[in-house]
């Protein structure tokens, strides 16, 4: 039998019903038909099966790909547009007329110019006119009034005295009753007052305020565009503010406001009755105010550049300057938590009395944390150059330093020849000089803490720092007048000399009891503080 490739093709023909009469033939001709019955019986089920099967979906439509190529072609033989006019002429021309510039000889230049040019320079230099000399009328004027003064007319010269000292010296000296009334010509008030403003009176010039009101309202606007800056740091910490003053007894704002209103006071009307009221108020506020401080200045732990790590417990507020604050799970703080340019980590467990603050930082580990945003930009730089600092100023030995800062200061004081005199302006008018440092202090401390409030840690510092030397130079002040008192009661050599010694050594032996020292710095502060402004200002004391 044939290969079944040779009849299969006229299998599927004759299913299509494709084959011709010999074909036909051909394939009846085969010896082996039950063969042939057999593919042709595959070849219907084949068919069946392939009938029976869903037909293919159709494939994407491509009537808009058409649709575009059409008109773009449609486009495209539209009517082209017309070519420019041709160049070749112009092409042409050009280069006919460079070759016959090529072919042509240069022309010979012309004379040099340069001579003449040289000479016209000079010509004009010599022509320019002279510059014109600065205006002499102011000069001119002020010499003409000065001629109209000088030559006032003089005042009328009184009466020669002479002949009636002749003739009370001829008179015998008991007939003389009393001597003879001497009458001077008054002076006309026209000459005297040109005399008088001729000679004595100098010209005073006009005072503008346009400057001193220019100079005050830039202020007064760059005071309000930084407030309006840093408002919402300076609401937030206003509000940490109130909650740790809540935890002060109102017995201390009762003296803060009562020392305050008696140094404007005692500053505005230093009068005898004003400085003994002065003194009453003053041991008063002390009273009231001065306890209260130094509770919450030793309760808790404040730090300046360091971290704070809690795991006990802490009876007080937690302060942070500079540092980051971590809580583990068996802290308890009875009282407030406080960062300032610092995080709080607060672990599961910790507990806390009043509320975590983080100002100019983050506290992720409590939503119920008062948060102000960190520095940006520049803030950034300042606040990564005061971290060391401020970690320097936490670690440093501040009493031992601030004694040293005031020695120093009686020191130079002592040196200058300052020191006796500071002393008795002190001892002469003493409640004034508490008052102008009290008022001096308090402007110092309230920009300062608002500014590091704000978080403008340079401005802040730099006042706080002035506040410090304020402080230590006041001290040495009030220190010297102390002990040179002391050593004249006691009738000691060298009451200056011992009287600078014994108030040092005083201010150093008060280290010992931190109430005292702290007492001691304030008010000693205050009051030398005060003495420097009153010297320094000239004002006479009462």
């Amino acid at each position: 039998m044939a290969d079944p490739s040779d009849w299969l093709d006229l299998l599927h023909r004759e299913a299509e019903s494709e084959l011709t009469p010999a074909e036909t033939e051909a394939l009846h001709a085969l010896p082996d038909q039950e063969e042939v019955a057999r593919w042709r019986l595959r070849l219907s089920e084949t068919t069946a099966h392939l009938s029976a099967l869903p037909p293919p979906g159709l494939p994407a439509s491509c009537a808009q790909a058409v649709a575009a190529e059409v008109a773009w072609s449609v486009r495209l033989n539209a009517a082209r547009p017309e070519l420019p006019h041709s160049l070749a002429g112009a092409v042409a021309s050009d280069i006919a007329a460079a070759c016959q510039l090529q072919t042509q000889s240069i022309p010979p230049l012309p004379h040099s110019l340069a001579a003449g040019v040289v000479g016209d320079i000079r010509a004009a230099r010599q022509l320019r006119p002279p510059p014109i000399p600065s205006s002499v009328a102011a000069a001119v004027a002020s010499e003409i009034a000065w001629a109209g003064r000088v030559q006032a007319p003089a005042p009328a010269l009184p009466r020669s005295v002479a002949g009636a000292v002749v003739a009370r010296i001829a008179q015998p000296e008991a007939e003389a009753v009393s001597p003879p009334p001497i009458n001077p010509v008054p002076v006309s008030p026209a000459a005297s007052s040109s005399s008088v403003s001729g000679f004595v009176s100098p010209l005073k010039p006009r005072h503008n305020p346009a400057p001193l009101a220019l100079v005050v309202a830039l202020m007064a606007g760059l005071t309000l565009l930084a407030v309006t800056t840093v408002w919402p740091n300076l609401a937030a910490g206003a509000l940490v503010l109130q909650t740790l003053l809540a935890q002060v007894s109102p017995l201390a704002g009762v003296g803060l406001a009562l020392l305050l209103l008696t140094s404007a006071l005692v500053s505005w009307r230093p009068g005898p009755v004003m400085q003994r009221f002065g003194a009453g108020a003053f041991a008063l506020s002390a009273v009231l105010t001065l306890p209260a401080l130094y509770s919450v200045a030793v309760h808790g732990d404040v730090r300046f550049g360091q971290n704070i790590v809690v795991s006990g417990s802490v009876d007080g507020n937690v302060i942070a300057v500079g540092g980051h604050i971590r809580l583990e799970a068996g802290a308890r703080v009875n009282g407030e938590v406080v960062t300032l340019l610092g995080d709080v980590r607060r672990d599961p467990g910790a507990q806390v009395s009043g509320r975590v603050n983080a100002l100019l930082g983050h506290a992720p580990d409590d939503l119920d944390a008062l948060e102000t945003a960190p520095p940006q930009g520049i803030g950034i730089a300042t606040a990564a150059a005061f971290r060391p600092l401020l970690g320097w100023l936490g670690s440093a030995a501040w009493p031992q330093i601030f004694v040293t800062l005031t020695g120093g200061a009686l020191l130079l004081l002592f040196v200058a020849g300052l020191a006796p005199t500071l002393a008795r302006r002190q001892r002469h008018a003493p409640m004034r000089t508490l008052a102008l440092g009290v008022l001096a202090l308090t402007a110092l401390g309230g920009p300062a803490l608002a500014l590091a409030l704000a978080g403008l840690l340079g401005p802040a510092l730099v006042a706080a720092a002035l506040a410090v030397v304020i402080l230590a130079v006041g001290l040495s002040v009030s220190a010297y007048d102390l002990g040179r008192t002391l050593a004249r009661r006691l009738r000691l050599p060298v009451p200056d000399a011992v009287g600078a010694m014994l108030g040092l050594s005083a201010v150093a032996a008060s280290l010992s009891e931190p109430p005292l020292a702290f007492g001691l710095a304030l008010i000693g502060g205050a009051w030398g503080a005060g003495t420097l402004l009153l010297a320094r200002g000239g004002v006479r004391t009462a």
